[in-house]
């Protein structure tokens, strides 16, 4: 993502800021950030009307997944994996165990 340029972020996220926030931690400056609704409808003409000539869409997996039946050239997504650390995984997994008995 860092290798792209003239970038314009969207996010359909919870805490879309988190979602930019990662961008630039990766390397990319985006020239404009769009905060949408979590869970929200993407029409095309509505994400089409987000860029520019020349620029580049980039956005959550969670919303490239609503935009595949229309997506296009110029638009990229970032995927992203949650891992937890230390003895995070199994504190879960004693609670899980814990909730289920």
């Amino acid at each position: 993502v860092a290798q792209l340029s003239n970038i314009v972020a969207m996010a359909g996220i919870g805490h879309p800021p988190r979602f930019f926030a990662t961008l630039e931690a990766c390397g990319a400056h985006p020239q404009k950030c769009v905060p949408l609704a979590d869970h929200q409808t993407l029409a095309p003409a509505d994400v089409q009307a987000l860029v520019g000539e020349g620029q580049t869409l980039v956005m959550t997996e969670k919303d490239a997944v609503k935009c595949r039946a229309f997506a296009e050239d110029n638009w990229w997504f970032l995927p992203v994996d949650a891992r937890l650390s230390g003895e995070q995984p199994d504190k879960l997994l004693q609670h899980i165990t814990s909730l289920v008995r």
